[in-house]
């Protein structure tokens, strides 16, 4: 700063007000001779240096703990790409940098984010116990996205869904259809976490219209496509006479679990109805057009950054639980029975 000041002729105080900004009592000949020192000796701002100072690092942390990473490339989920671009973009527009972390370690993704002396954290994927390692690990301002705990406390900050609702509505419009058997397939064991709860939403619905769901109807369908892929044929060929209609806990595993049943002349939804949850770009490039919740991932990025400066500004946010709403869409993968 000081070699471009003198280049410039000007002082170094002058040259940090044109870097941040600070130009409306500055002539139009002293700012073009600032900038054209500035390009022409290819100067950038020491960021290191920015962080050490009164402005802070301006810097968010994006953590996403996915713990299948070595079997799968993350940004290929349809949610996690969605997600992360418009975490992007609403990072940028206040102003701040973004810094992304992948790890299936929530202790070593911790360490990173604070090494980085990030201003806030925001979190994407892991389990309960991976939160309480943020929440006990670090004082960073520090929120959640799509996490379930029972016992958060003051700390537990989180964007989510209405889940278990989206899942009850699908499941009610499935029986105004006339399907009584429902089979519910998510990629967990053991569901936990946005999968349960959008179980449990599907089980409701059909104890509520006094049909039974049982725990066979629980479908599991593994994250590897080629194991996938082989149980669900096996599934067609053994169970899916059982039931009258499928709902996917996403619309990728619908919209892939589609291609497949219809390669083995299996039609939807004259043979089975399948419907799906997120509405994303599966949803419309699927054959027939997807039937699915529809739930709007911008704004699970706007409200998570809104909570997180809140927290930075050290204020208190009006909600530390944000339940964005669904609704249904219904377009061509479901037929009344």
């Amino acid at each position: 700063m000081k070699h471009i000041a003198e280049i410039a002729q000007v002082s170094p105080s002058t040259v940090s007000n044109v870097l941040h900004g600070r130009v409306t009592k500055m002539t139009k000949e002293t700012l073009e001779r600032v900038q054209r020192a500035i390009r022409d000796n290819n100067y950038v701002s020491n960021m290191s240096g920015r962080t050490l100072g009164k402005y802070g690092s301006k810097i968010i942390g994006i953590v996403m703990i996915y713990n299948r990473r070595d079997e799968l490339n993350a940004m290929q989920a349809p949610f996690f790409s969605e997600i992360i671009g418009s975490l992007e973009h609403e990072i940028r527009t206040r102003g701040y940098f973004m810094m992304l972390y992948i790890s299936a370690d929530a202790e070593e993704s911790l360490r990173m984010a604070r090494s980085w002396n990030t201003e806030g954290i925001i979190v994407i994927g892991g389990n309960a116990e991976d939160c309480h390692i943020f929440m006990q690990g670090t004082t960073i301002p520090l929120v959640f996205i799509d996490q379930y705990l029972r016992d958060g406390g003051a700390r537990y900050n989180n964007i989510g869904l209405q889940d278990w609702q989206g899942a009850y509505m699908m499941t009610e419009y499935l029986i105004g259809q006339g399907h009584k058997r429902i089979a519910f397939l998510a990629d967990q064991k053991v569901p936990i976490g946005v999968d349960h709860e959008r179980l449990q939403g599907c089980k409701t619905a059909m104890e509520d219209h006094g049909l039974s769901f049982l725990p066979e109807d629980y479908i599991y369908v593994n994250y590897l496509r080629e194991e996938r892929h082989r149980d669900l044929k096996r599934f067609i060929e053994k169970r899916g006479r059982h039931y009258s209609a499928l709902f996917f806990a996403s619309d990728y595993l619908a919209a892939d679990s589609m291609n497949l049943f219809q390669d083995n002349g299996v039609r939807i939804p004259q043979d089975i109805s399948v419907s799906g949850f997120d509405d994303n770009v599966f949803a419309l490039q699927a054959r027939p057009r997807l039937t699915t919740v529809k739930q709007d991932v911008s704004q699970k990025a706007f409200h998570a950054i809104n909570q997180v400066l809140t927290l930075i500004r050290k204020e208190k946010p009006e909600q530390n639980q944000i339940l964005l709403p669904v609704s249904l869409t219904i377009r061509d993968s479901v037929a009344k029975k």
